[in-house]
């Protein structure tokens, strides 16, 4: 397996924290673990929303195809043509 890049390390702490996180919050009353997930998923879905559209048009303007980028994010390319801009 190649060396990790420093992004891809990050992502991996990143999504490590969120995991212990979640585990911490399944110690916290219902009405705080509800609100916090709340939380977390309103401000990960806009910005998984907004990085996932740069990349996109990113990898547009580098000259990949909707097939590619498709298969890099493991979805259909009619989804990444609606990203597209």
């Amino acid at each position: 397996m190649p060396d990790p890049t420093p992004w891809s390390a990050a992502v991996d702490r990143t999504a490590q924290h969120l995991t212990d996180l979640c585990d911490q919050l399944k110690d916290a009353p219902v009405h705080d673990r509800l609100h916090s997930l709340a939380t977390l998923n309103a401000a990960f879905a806009d910005l998984h929303h907004c990085a996932q559209r740069e990349a996109v048009a990113a990898a547009r303007s580098q000259g990949w195809t909707l097939r590619r980028i498709a298969a890099v994010l493991n979805c259909s390319h009619e989804q990444v043509r609606l990203l597209a801009p």
